[in-house]
């Protein structure tokens, strides 16, 4: 039997691995993204990563205490403890984390779905809580920057984004604040004979609603656009059905009403282009809305379709900057990766000469261990130390909200 090879690690970055080898599966190699210092098959960190400010100062820190297979969170302080010194802690124990076999792969993501939620019906609902509002959301964001995961799921545990590929269920992805929705929606045409050929569904246009907290209401919701997050929401007179259509901004400004988390699901199948319209959640895409995260994926009391062949596209922000300019916020589609933006100036890869790490930069914002409560910039290296980039699958990494990308490309004289 092939012998498993440990894969490097980078002290201060993060790493994407090529030839990555699970301790179950040695015989078979994957593309990983490797946080930074990990110890394979270990613990991750390996020392538990420390989140202040969470806990509300209301009843015993000490029990602040979960834990799976796969995941622990604890609390640590001196002295009494107040606000400002009791800590969150966080820990992968490693049992499934490093594994490659589709069993381990569930059994993982099982186990950090169950852990955030018990974490939020435990610790932060109820009527003295634990921990802040939005303290989950915050644990969440802070276990995915420690996890190594195939460049795969990345975007399964950063956002909740499942393709549906070979699985049977329909893609889905989590709502996020600081996302935007790239709505592009449809409206049937009717064309009197001799020309009733070209009757049918076609394009108006492109929409944008940029999804954001609000806490005008005494709750952390989402809106899905600031402003109707600062006001009240409008009533629609006579009241939709449930699941009711989604025509427009002011049918999504009902959802922030009281909704903390939503999720678009996507059809199998949508109707044709000249067939009549339909509000069927099975061929339209639909939006669900819940206050917990276990409400969120099993029964979400909130769920509206959007009308007639609506796409609706989840978008990201991250910084690109080219040779050496300077970095500026683009809009990109969830799911777009480094080659993505590399191919929108050349068919030309940089690989095979140590020089390609410096033709590609990117820095992804990450929560610091060193420095309790602060960001850091944490770059991603796509081959080891000091080695060369030989594999284009290093260049498929989905980008993350925040990202910088520096593309050190040759410019044209006079550009």
């Amino acid at each position: 039997m092939k012998a498993t090879q440990a894969p490097p690690s980078l002290p201060n970055q993060y790493l994407v691995y090529t030839g990555y080898q699970g301790p179950d599966q040695p015989e078979v190699s994957q593309t990983w993204l490797l946080p930074p210092a990990s110890v394979y098959g270990g613990k991750t960190p390996q020392q538990p990563l420390s989140i202040p400010y969470l806990y509300t100062g209301n009843g015993n820190p000490s029990t602040l205490g979960v834990s799976n297979d796969d995941f622990v969170i604890a609390a640590s302080w001196s002295g009494s403890p107040t606000r400002t010194n009791v800590n969150v802690t966080l820990q992968l124990t490693g049992k499934n984390a490093w594994s490659t076999g589709a069993a381990a792969r569930a059994a993982l993501r099982k186990n950090f779905l169950a852990f955030l939620a018990k974490i939020e019906a435990s610790f932060e609902i109820g009527s003295s809580p634990l921990l802040i509002p939005g303290a989950t959301s915050i644990l969440a964001a802070a276990l995915v920057q420690y996890m190594p995961l195939p460049a795969g799921e990345t975007l399964l545990y950063a956002c909740g984004l499942e393709s549906g590929m070979g699985t049977g269920a329909p893609p889905a992805v989590d709502v996020m604040p600081g996302m935007r929705l790239r709505s592009e929606p449809s409206v049937r045409q009717y064309l009197a004979p001799p020309t009733q050929a070209f009757s049918g569904y076609v394009s108006t246009g492109t929409l944008a609603w940029e999804v954001a907290a609000s806490t005008v209401s005494g709750s952390r919701v989402q809106a899905f656009d600031a402003f109707w997050g600062a006001v009240a929401s409008p009533q629609i007179t006579p009241p939709p059905g449930s699941p009711g259509p989604i025509y427009g901004l002011l049918d999504l400004a009902l959802a922030n009403s009281g909704y903390k988390y939503h999720r678009l699901v996507y059809p199998q199948s949508v109707i044709a282009g000249s067939a009549p319209g339909s509000l069927d959640a099975a061929t339209s895409a639909t939006l669900t809305g819940a206050n917990t995260l276990a409400d969120l994926r099993s029964s979400p009391p909130y769920s509206a379709s959007f009308f007639g062949r609506d796409v609706v596209i989840p978008e990201i922000c991250v910084f690109l900057g080219v040779s050496s300019a300077t970095l500026q916020p683009i809009w990109v589609p969830l799911g777009t990766t480094v080659n993505n933006l590399l191919e929108r100036f050349t068919r030309w890869k940089p690989l095979s000469t140590s020089s390609a790490q410096n033709a590609l930069r990117l820095t992804r914002p990450a929560y610091s261990s060193q420095q309790l409560g602060s960001l850091a910039g944490v770059s991603v290296a796509f081959a080891p130390a000091g080695a060369a980039i030989t594999d284009l699958r290093a260049l498929d990494l989905p980008l993350w909200p925040g990202d910088g990308l520096l593309l050190n490309l040759p410019v044209p004289v006079g550009a």
